[in-house]
C-alpha cells in the first residue's frame, strides 16, 4: 500500500467516524404585513384567527375611518359658512390661530367692547338678554351644585365611618371598602357599565331577598331534618315485632318452649 492511498484511508476513515453536525431550525413565526400590526396596535383586544376575520376588522376600521371624515367634513363646512358669513369673528379666530393671541385680546383688537353689549333696538337684543339670562342661570346651578357636593361629600365621610363602626371593620377592611366605592363611583360617573360593575349592582340590589331566599332553605331543611329525625327514631324503636319499645325499662324475655325430639336428632352421634 502506498502512502498515498494510506492518507486517503486515514482520510476516509476520519470522515466516517466524526459525527455529523446537526442543523437546528429555528421556525419563527412569519412577520405580519404591516396592515395588519395597525390594525392590531388599533384593536389590542381582537385576535383575527384567519385571513376572513382580519378582512372583517380591516372593513371594521375602514368604516369607523369614513364616518370620522365625514363628521370632520360636516363640521369644518359649518365654521367655513359661518366665518364667511363674519369677517370680524374670522379675523378674531385667525388672530388666535396664527398668532396665539388670547380670546379676549383677539376681540378687543377688532372689537370695541361697547359695541359688544347690545341695546334696546338692536336687532340682537332678545337674543343677547336671553343669553345673558342662561348663563346667569347656568352660573347659579353650578356654584349651587358645587355647595351641594361638598355638603354630601362630608356628610358621606361621616357615614362611612359611622358604617365602618357598626360592622367593627379594622383600618384595612374600611381602606378596601372605601376602594370599592371608590372604583364603583368612578365607573358609573363616566358611564362605564362592565360585566363586572352590574354583577356588583345586581348583587347590592338582590342582597336583601337573597337573604330572605338563604334564610327560608334554612329554616325548611331544619324542618326536614328534625322530621328525618323523627321518623328514623320511630323506626328504631318499631324494628323486629312491629310493637314499639316500652320506654323506661325492658320486659322479660318469655322462656321458649323446647322443640320436640325427632328421629334425626341422633344422626350426628350414630356409627354406621
Amino acid at each position: 500500500m502506498n502512502v498515498d492511498n494510506m492518507v486517503f484511508s486515514v482520510r476516509n476513515n476520519n470522515l466516517r467516524t466524526m459525527p455529523e453536525k446537526e442543523e437546528t431550525q429555528i421556525n419563527e413565526a412569519p412577520a405580519l404585513p404591516k396592515y395588519r400590526e395597525r390594525l392590531r396596535g388599533r384593536y389590542p383586544d381582537v385576535s383575527p384567527q384567519n385571513d376572513q376575520e382580519w378582512d372583517d376588522l380591516a372593513e371594521r376600521a375602514y368604516g369607523e375611518d369614513e364616518e370620522k371624515i365625514k363628521n370632520f367634513e360636516d363640521n369644518n363646512k359649518v365654521i367655513e359658512d359661518l366665518l364667511d358669513s363674519d369677517k370680524d369673528l374670522a379675523s378674531v379666530v385667525s388672530e388666535m390661530i396664527v398668532n396665539g393671541t388670547p380670546f379676549r385680546a383677539a376681540v378687543a383688537k377688532f372689537f370695541d367692547p361697547e359695541s359688544l353689549v347690545a341695546k334696546e333696538g338692536d336687532e340682537d337684543y332678545e337674543y343677547y338678554q336671553k343669553s345673558a339670562e342662561e348663563r346667569k342661570k347656568m352660573g347659579q346651578a353650578f356654584r349651587e351644585r358645587g355647595a351641594q357636593k361638598r355638603a354630601n361629600e362630608k356628610e358621606a365621610y361621616d357615614n362611612i365611618d359611622k358604617f365602618a363602626e357598626k360592622h367593627a371593620m379594622e383600618a384595612a377592611e374600611k381602606e378596601a371598602f372605601i376602594n370599592f366605592v371608590n372604583e364603583l363611583y368612578d365607573d358609573l360617573s363616566v358611564l362605564k357599565l362592565t360585566s363586572k360593575t352590574l354583577e356588583k349592582l345586581y348583587k347590592a340590589m338582590t342582597f336583601d331577598e337573597a337573604v330572605a331566599e338563604a334564610a327560608e332553605s334554612a329554616e325548611i331543611d331544619g324542618k326536614n331534618q328534625a322530621i328525618e329525625a323523627a321518623r328514623v327514631k320511630k323506626a328504631e324503636q318499631t324494628a323486629g315485632d312491629g310493637v314499639p319499645a316500652i320506654q323506661g325499662g325492658s320486659a322479660p324475655e318469655p322462656e321458649r318452649p323446647k322443640a320436640r325430639p325427632t328421629i334425626f336428632d341422633d344422626i350426628p352421634k350414630r356409627k354406621f
